[in-house]
């Protein structure tokens, strides 16, 4: 088979010409030009029109790539039944995806499905143990499922191989909170506003959490710093205003 492009000769059974790579026959140009308009679909934000696209080309070669980007289309979407029989479908394909545990882990997650999103978020990390994003929902679901202490275990976890994944020390200040860990509440809201010093809802955070440990001043000025950062917030109005007048009257 000559290559229209290069004019290389290729054996018969060649579907990409060996030099240059061009498609041969043409059920794969078709399948290249499927993809290339289902792709410009997508970047026009035409989800719906690309995702018939991308079922076309997964009727003409299925890969797992492909099978993979439709349920996350379907996802993005809204559509989470849609999605979750496309992920499972995918895993009929590639059983270790990890991207598919994934994507039925937020799926289960939007469905208020906990137990199953967790378990999905663990085969995720089984899979690849370097799955960042894995491990926060991981987190995020065991808070959800009331599991405090399995959520401190794993965002930690999270920490430690990327330290600056800012949000996760929001979620383990909110969990070291609920446990009742003053120290460990104040350490991770601290690191929040050293990476954001404009999140007013930290800084909030760390107001409550130092009144809850006596030190006062201290969770005055947190209070003080919402204020200049959210002049509205009125609980941090109510807030300081309680702790100014206690300061006044006792101290």
């Amino acid at each position: 088979m000559i290559c229209p492009i290069c004019k290389t000769e290729n054996a018969e059974e060649h579907n990409y010409c060996k030099t240059c790579g061009t498609a041969l026959k043409e059920e794969i140009q078709n399948y290249e030009k499927i993809l290339q308009n289902a792709t410009f679909l997508e970047n026009e934000g035409k989800i719906e029109e690309a995702i018939q696209e991308f079922l076309k080309a997964d009727k003409v070669k299925r890969t797992p790539e492909i099978c993979l980007h439709i349920a996350n289309l379907y996802y993005r979407l809204g559509e989470l039944d849609r999605a979750i029989e496309r992920y499972q479908l995918c895993l009929g394909i590639r059983p270790n995806q990890a991207g598919s545990y994934y994507g039925l882990g937020l799926a289960f997650y939007r469905k208020a499905q906990i137990s199953e999103a967790i378990q999905m978020f663990h085969k995720t990390i089984e899979i690849d143990p370097d799955f960042q994003m894995a491990y926060y929902w991981l987190g995020i679901a065991y808070f959800h499922h009331g599991e405090l202490q399995k959520t401190v275990n794993i965002l930690n976890q999270l920490v430690q191989r990327n330290p600056e994944f800012t949000i996760a020390y929001y979620h383990l200040g909110e969990a070291y909170s609920q446990l009742g860990l003053l120290d460990k509440t104040i350490e991770n809201f601290e690191k929040v506003v050293e990476y954001n010093p404009k999140d007013a809802p930290a800084f909030y955070q760390l107001g409550i959490a130092y009144y809850k440990k006596g030190e006062l001043d201290k969770a005055i000025q947190a209070f003080r710093k919402v204020l200049e950062l959210d002049p509205e917030h009125a609980r941090a109005k109510h807030n300081l205003k309680a702790l100014e007048e206690v300061r006044t009257h006792f101290f």
